[in-house]
């Protein structure tokens, strides 16, 4: 059973205290307290995100749900019928991108292998298109289909984006030069497929002109709202959104700031104060600086 809570610092410093005869030293530094007994294991991130896991993780995870009085929101059940069309019998690799709307960050790409013998595991998650489900969701059920479904997933981080944005690339390129590698690299690991499907962002024309000097996977379809119509993408979507969470913790656990997600005013706001504390040159690795957010930070 595994339960996760985002829990604010007053009653996080209260689960803290109450837990601490059975803390130990944690092994990665995305959480800074690990509490462990025979019964459960309880995981707190610098994100403030609480990750119950364990035998009686549901006995304790509901009881700060009472303390806090705060309930994560449950996907709605999935329409059974959603996925009833002319893929739903295909093995099939579906290939997502998350964070290109976001100025700090990654890029994550993933391309995940789904097919009719997955439909009852996926099922038994509720497994549907990942805007549909928050990121605490996002947190439990991501590890569990990382361990399960084949996939390949690509990470392009900032210092390397923005290089390739120096060198003249346009952001569709960039992701159709991810969506390839990623779909290549697990047709190496498992060629049990049979079509091809890209949550589309430009038409199938201009993909392969982007690709026109690379080794490029040729039957791939680029599908609008593809999450909605093959679950692989949906797969792909949720794992690539759980990565890119995890590069967010680190990247703030690494300027001892939490960054925001998106580009709005607020994130602005957080961009000024980094600004101020370290200077133009930490947003090369760690935001896109092409974004028009760069230009509002330092004017």
């Amino acid at each position: 059973m595994k339960t996760v809570l985002e829990i604010s610092d007053k009653y996080l410093e209260k689960l803290i205290n109450y837990y601490k005869s059975c803390e130990v030293k944690p092994n990665t530094p995305h959480i800074k307290n690990l509490f462990k007994t025979d019964e459960f294991t309880i995981s707190v991130y610098t994100s403030n995100k609480v990750l119950f896991q364990g035998e009686d993780a549901e006995k304790e995870y509901q009881k700060w749900v009472k303390v806090t009085g705060i309930q994560p929101t449950i996907p709605k059940p999935i329409n059974q019928t959603a996925y009833m069309n002319e893929y739903y019998k295909k093995n099939a690799i579906g290939s997502d991108e998350v964070g290109t709307g976001d100025f700090f960050g990654p890029i994550v790409v993933t391309a995940a292998l789904v097919g009719p013998k997955n439909y009852p595991f996926l099922k038994e998650y509720n497994i549907q298109d990942s805007k549909n489900i928050n990121d605490q969701i996002i947190l439990q059920i991501a590890p569990i289909l990382i361990k399960n479904i084949p996939h390949h997933t690509i990470i392009l981080h900032n210092e390397k984006f923005n290089d390739l944005t120096k060198n003249g690339y346009n952001l569709n390129k960039i992701k159709a030069y991810l969506h390839n590698h990623a779909i290549k690299k697990l047709m190496t690991k498992d060629k049990n497929f049979n079509t091809i499907i890209i949550d589309q962002f430009c038409s199938e024309d201009n993909y392969f002109k982007y690709l026109k000097e690379q080794e490029v996977v040729k039957n791939v379809e680029l599908i609008e709202k593809a999450e909605s119509i093959h679950q692989s993408v949906a797969v792909a979507a949720i794992i690539a959104r759980y990565t890119f969470l995890v590069e967010m913790d680190k990247l703030s656990e690494d300027i001892k700031i939490t960054l925001p997600k998106g580009a709005s005013a607020s994130v602005d706001a957080i961009g000024k104060l980094i600004h101020l504390k370290y200077g133009d040159d930490i947003f090369y690795r760690i935001a896109k600086i092409n974004f028009k957010n760069m230009q509002k930070i330092k004017g």
